[in-house]
């Protein structure tokens, strides 16, 4: 099969989840004998490299403008969900390839407008997070609490004024929510017609579904594990400070909860260790706290860890932490702890209760609560022997081969018209 992807980055100049998955799917794909062709906007590309091979993956890149990242905020707003060069280079891109299928990923800060340009064929949507209806995606308000959707946008204007430049017009707010009323309304539009959505997790396919999305044309399916990730063994990482050994890994950004885990390992016995892996630079102030919060011997931060050194890292472990205080979807970290059998202790919060089984595969505490889950590390470090005893119950998700063919069996039933089997 012919199959195109649509995502707004791609490796190895972005390294998020979405990307990654994007990266990985299509790369098995290539090998299984099929052509994948990925189609992303990037800066400092021109018209003459915008096109290049990588793992086989037949790369199609549109240059995004230098001033774009200098823009008024409200070019920038509009240039998060239309933007008209993106849709012409698309244009030019399906009739190139002229795929069997084309899997769009994410279109924020891409174009909205690019579902119905391709109506022409067979199409599906993997639904990452919250963007198609929540303009910051993480459906979490600017004091960190979890939100329950958009109130005529009303309440989206605070979202989108954090900034100190901006939140004198939050005395518009009406106003100011009319854009994000035009941005939701615009996005059902593009979204009504796309035969099949694909939710990494139940508890995002029923916030789609109480925002009104068809729940009959959702489907849940888990995504795959590239085990080559975890395979590297070459690379010999700082002994751990302290046993048992708990780890963050992940973005450190307020939204991820890990002022949570500084505070809560911060009355913890000695002996035990943390090890804090993640992009010191996008929240300097932020991480700056979280290093001044930090009151015990043995936390240690990291910095940033190369993709190809997660499975070393994790190895290191005797137990990852995800303390997360919004909404999360399908953390692929959580994946990655399973596939290496490491148990994982996580809030009680938006999908995590399904990916770690509270006492079985990990443990769950309230989310935003330091002392709950202080409570559950000590336990642990107590009791070390509930960590060996998890660890038996641990089944690591489907690999990217297994889940590449089922995507596949997918493709094939929407190219034929056929119906999708749960």
């Amino acid at each position: 099969m012919r199959i195109a992807f649509v995502v707004h980055k791609f490796p190895p100049h972005s390294l998020g989840g979405v990307e990654n998955y994007t990266w990985s799917l299509a790369r098995v794909l290539s090998e299984l004998g099929h052509e994948s062709h990925v189609f992303y906007p990037m800066q400092g590309v021109t018209a003459e490299t915008a096109r290049r091979e990588q793992d086989g993956i037949h790369l199609w890149r549109v240059p995004l403008p230098e001033a774009r990242a200098s823009e008024d905020p409200l070019r920038q707003f509009w240039h998060t969900f239309r933007d008209r060069s993106i849709e012409a280079g698309f244009e030019c891109f399906l009739a190139a390839v002229q795929p069997d299928v084309v899997h769009f990923q994410h279109v924020q800060g891409v174009s909205a407008r690019l579902l119905q340009l391709a109506e022409g064929y067979p199409r599906l949507l993997t639904l990452h997070d919250y963007w198609f209806f929540c303009a910051t995606s993480q459906l979490a308000m600017p004091d960190g609490a979890v939100c329950a959707g958009p109130r005529w946008c009303l309440n989206c204007v605070d979202c989108l004024t954090v900034r100190p430049d901006l939140r004198r017009l939050r005395t518009l707010r009406p106003f100011v929510a009319l854009p994000l009323l035009y941005r939701n309304a615009y996005l059902r539009s593009a979204v009504r017609s796309v035969p099949l959505f694909l939710a990494p997790s139940e508890f995002l396919r029923q916030q789609y579904v109480y925002q009104g999305f068809p729940a009959d044309r959702i489907l849940t399916i888990e995504l795959g594990l590239d085990r080559s990730r975890l395979s590297a063994d070459d690379v010999e990482l700082p002994a751990p400070l302290g046993r048992p050994h708990f780890g963050y890994l992940g973005a450190l950004g307020p939204h991820k909860g890990v002022h949570v885990l500084i505070e809560a390992f911060s009355h913890l016995p000695e002996r035990a260790g943390l090890t804090v892996y993640g992009d010191e630079t996008r929240f300097p102030n932020y991480v700056a706290e979280l290093k001044s919060a930090a009151r015990h011997p043995h936390i240690r931060f990291a910095g940033a860890l190369d993709h190809r050194h997660v499975g070393a890292a994790l190895r290191q472990m005797d137990c990852l932490v995800v303390p997360s205080i919004w909404y999360e979807n399908a953390p692929l970290v959580i994946q990655e702890a399973y596939g290496v059998g490491i148990p994982v202790v996580a809030s009680r919060l938006g999908a995590l209760p399904e990916k770690v089984k509270d006492g079985q595969t990990g443990w769950l505490f309230k989310a935003g609560d330091s002392a709950d889950l202080a409570r559950v590390l000590r336990s642990l470090i107590e009791g070390p022997e509930k960590l060996l005893t998890v660890r038996e119950n641990i089944r690591a998700a489907p690999t990217m081969q297994e889940h590449a063919q089922r995507m596949l069996q997918i493709y094939r039933a929407l190219a034929d018209g056929e119906p999708i089997q749960a």
